[in-house]
């Protein structure tokens, strides 16, 4: 009955990624999405690697996520990251020594720059401020053309990737999930993973394990440039902000509300002119597109990672920041899959503090 080693529903970063290494390393595996890869949150994500941000109980596998996103450059020559320079002022206390607690790679460890150097970094800023936290090695990537060539390389080593499928409930047997229905049909697997981001819930109906995942919005905004105006990522009080392509500006904002003055157009708008008042050269921008990312995030903030039950066929897999942890989570989950041996990395991850 069991057509497929491992059943992964959701083709964001998390589902790509776990697709790539299972498939890599020998399984049989079908990866379906709903719509097309990188159509929900991940597809909406900033784009910034941010291992220096992680805290604790995250933060020891900071150095995972740098080697993982290192190895993922190498074995794919498209994957599209590039490391550069951070910047970080006037939104957080700016001791490099708070953050930089437990960190044992150089080129994460934040310190402290002038603002001649900051100049020397970032030079159409146009108000530099006299000092900012400064981090080496930040990863930019472009989420859709990352999971694009996740999904292609798992396909490469023999998934099955369907699209435009929709999971309409979980198949149980005896107590125990052996694979999913669609509207394509049923599908069998040994182990199915969840990794479908909000849509993780209405799938646990009926199981005994409730997830407190809630939709944390984000505001993602790409703005048309004549030129490049930012080498690295900036974030501070009036912007975050990174280049995309020469001629795209992208930026994330928080979400507020859907009414006409707090909208994500209006958003938009504000964010438009605060970044001509920071960049020199940005006075002809426009506002290209606006969009929402719905993130799924835990009540205790923490990626959910491993299995749902005790029966071994049913596993979950969330976190963010996703688009950080996602090579390493989903690497560590797929060991876990393949060799039945608990990674104590994800130990305090598990779906099953949630159990009721």
């Amino acid at each position: 009955m069991n057509q497929y080693d491992l059943i992964i529903v959701g083709a964001g970063i998390h589902g790509a990624a776990l697709a790539y290494y299972s498939a890599k390393a020998g399984q049989r595996v079908m990866l379906i999405e709903e719509a097309r890869p990188a159509s929900g949150a991940s597809g909406h994500a900033f784009g910034w690697i941010n291992a220096s941000a992680l805290i604790e109980p995250v933060q020891h596998l900071a150095q995972n996520v740098m080697d993982d996103y290192h190895h993922l450059q190498a074995a794919l020559p498209s994957f599209p990251l590039r490391w550069c320079a951070e910047l970080t002022y006037g939104v957080c206390p700016e001791n490099p020594q708070a953050s930089a607690a437990g960190l044992n790679l150089s080129s994460l460890q934040p310190r402290t720059v002038s603002q001649a150097e900051i100049r020397a970094l970032e030079p159409n800023l146009a108000h530099p401020p006299l000092h900012a936290r400064y981090t080496q090695a930040a990863g930019i990537i472009s989420p859709v053309e990352a999971i694009e060539c996740l999904v292609l390389a798992a396909e490469g080593f023999g998934a099955r990737v369907v699209c435009d499928c929709a999971v309409s409930q979980l198949l149980v047997e005896n107590g125990q999930v052996v694979g999913v229905s669609t509207q394509a049909g049923n599908w069998y697997g040994k182990k199915t993973v969840l990794a479908a981001g909000l849509g993780v819930l209405d799938l646990l109906v009926g199981q005994s394990l409730h997830l407190p995942i809630r939709p944390s919005p984000a505001i993602l905004l790409k703005f048309e440039v004549a030129q490049a105006l930012l080498n690295g990522i900036v974030s501070n009080a009036d912007m975050e902000a990174r280049q995309g392509d020469t001629c795209t500006l992208i930026a994330a904002e928080d979400y507020i509300d859907n009414t006409p003055e707090n909208g994500p157009a209006a958003i938009g708008l504000r964010a438009l002119e605060a970044i001509r008042g920071q960049l020199n050269g940005a006075q002809s921008i426009a506002l290209k597109s606006v969009a929402v990312g719905w993130r799924p995030l835990s009540d205790d903030h923490l990626p959910i990672v491993g299995p749902a039950g005790d029966d071994g066929g049913l596993y979950i897999l969330s976190a963010h920041p996703g688009l950080t942890l996602a090579p390493t989570l989903a690497r560590l989950l797929s060991e876990e899959l393949i060799t039945g041996v608990a990674s104590p990395l994800l130990s305090n991850f598990r779906p099953m503090r949630f159990r009721v």
